[in-house]
């Protein structure tokens, strides 16, 4: 019995002294091999001359690729740990699965050439235990192999949620901003309304969506190599805006300031053109407006050259309006001109978008197009004077008419103007008598002359209705308002 116990006890203590530094050699070496394969399968999948289709940096519309942190890093943390995944497990099965882990040995030069060694049978036990350790090394390797790559993916994932979540943050405060400030960007020219502008690098390429993103939080590097900040704070107010439906330019002071847009509606003939340089020449010399933009100034430029000759300038091509943008203190002012037909034909409400628009309608009212007015008239007056032929009364309705179409909300002031008060006989004229009250006046004048239609229409389809008379002569025997007056008016509602 004791005789028994010794010899288990030998034997025990040889699987210790033999086995057991094999297994660990067999664990150390699968382990050594296994951190070997994986990292040389990371130094090829980070390598320079990997491929990064996977990422999906260019699949942005906008000339600018996206930020690592934005998601890239997870697709390429993903790619990362399947190829190591794959090559790990495929060491696994090199070790295990080939013949036997003695074969293995008896295969090896230094043991094949002891006969004694190769023959003996100690070497297939061995060689399973060198197995068994290859199996634990594997086990471990994977198991640290999981463990690193699920913690990487915590903190990846939280970096790039942090990416997301300040980008959403920065574009949801400037947007908030814009709106609580009351600043909205349209395209004077095709008089879209628009979500934001193109913003164009000095290089040329549009950037559509120029805004804390995927592709920068604070900063966008452009394919040129340029970086284009992505806030108005950060200096996006620096770059050139252009409207994304028509590509037309946009005024440089555009999401800088709130906007406000004054079509000036009459018949044709009415006068229209002439009040707007008027009423645009006295806001520049007595409440700080600015042009916008090189058109406005050159526009403003030929018509005042046409005026001081005596000629008046051409009529309104019938198309888009002509949109006067100017910068008054701090405000962006749009002045539409709009061609009569425009408003007194009702087929033409595709011509009227810019209607849509309207924070305040300015309507010319021309006083020599009032039977009662022009019966009274001197001939030399009505030959020297362009004379609308449409009775106001009708472009008010059409002008109603086109804003439910565009399914807008009517305006809530409107500034009934009548031109041409240079031509009214002293008698006839409004401020003849000197009133207190012009507005007042100017109401009973037109209700006098047969248009209290006008002024009861006027008066039920917007809220605040505003009378003036004036005329773009600086000097003249009967007083008349500042043809600013209406502009200020409805801007402010108030009159300088």
């Amino acid at each position: 019995m004791i005789g028994s116990l010794f010899l288990y006890l030998l034997l025990a203590v040889f699987v210790l002294v033999i086995t057991g530094p094999v297994l660990a050699a067999a664990v150390v070496l699968s382990l050594t091999l296994a951190l070997v394969t994986v990292i040389r399968e990371a130094l090829d999948c980070l390598s320079a001359r990997a491929n990064i289709e996977h990422l999906a940096l260019d699949t942005l519309p906008d000339p600018a690729d996206r930020r690592y942190l934005s998601g890239p890093a997870l697709r390429d943390h993903r790619r990362l740990g399947v190829a190591c995944f794959v090559a790990l497990h495929q060491r696994g099965l090199a070790q295990l699965n080939g013949d036997s882990a003695g074969d293995g040995l008896r295969q090896a030069r230094p043991i094949r050439e002891f006969q004694v060694i190769t023959r003996s049978s100690t070497v297939p036990f061995v060689g399973f235990i060198a197995r068994i350790g290859f199996a634990i090394g594997y086990t471990l390797a994977l198991v640290l192999l999981a463990t690193t790559w699920v913690v990487q993916l915590v903190f990846l994932t939280a970096v790039v949620t942090g990416f997301r979540l300040v980008s959403g943050t920065l574009w949801l405060f400037e947007a908030l901003s814009l709106a609580l400030r009351g600043i909205t960007a349209e395209c004077p020219s095709c008089h879209t309304r628009l979500a934001r502008p193109v913003f164009v690098c000095p290089c040329g390429r549009e950037h559509h969506a120029l805004i804390p993103g995927a592709q920068g939080v604070f900063l966008r590097t452009c394919r040129c190599g340029r970086g284009l900040p992505t806030l108005l704070i950060t200096g996006k107010r620096g770059l050139s805006p252009r409207c994304g439906s028509c590509d037309a330019s946009l005024p440089s002071s555009t999401q800088m300031m709130p906007t406000r847009h004054v079509p000036v509606v009459g018949g044709t003939g009415a006068g229209k053109s002439v009040f707007l340089h008027t009423a645009v020449a006295y806001l520049r010399s007595g409440h700080d407006a600015v042009p916008a933009d090189p058109f406005t100034e050159s526009r403003l430029a030929e018509t005042g050259a046409l005026l001081a000759e005596g000629v008046f300038p051409p009529r309104t091509p019938v198309s888009q309006p002509v949109s006067h943008t100017l910068q008054v203190r701090n405000r962006l002012l749009h002045l539409y001109d709009a061609a009569g037909e425009i408003v007194q034909e009702a087929d033409r409400i595709a011509d009227s978008a810019f209607l849509a628009l309207s924070d305040g309608v300015i309507l010319i009212v021309d006083p020599l197009a009032l039977p009662a007015v022009r019966a009274r008239a001197d001939p030399g007056v009505l030959a020297a004077s362009r004379t609308s032929g449409t009775d106001p009364k009708t472009v008010l309705d059409l002008l109603t008419e086109t804003l439910t179409e565009h399914d807008t909300a009517t305006p809530r002031r409107i500034a009934v103007v009548v031109t041409k008060g240079d031509t009214l006989p002293d008698r006839t004229h409004p401020y003849a008598t000197r009133p207190l009250d012009r507005p007042a006046a100017v109401r009973a004048w037109l209700i006098a002359h047969g248009h209290a239609d006008l002024v009861h229409s006027a008066e039920h389809h917007f809220p605040q209705v505003h009378y003036f008379v004036v005329t773009y002569l600086t000097t003249s025997a009967n007083p008349h308002d500042d043809p600013a007056a209406p502009i200020h008016w409805l801007l402010t509602g108030t009159t300088p």
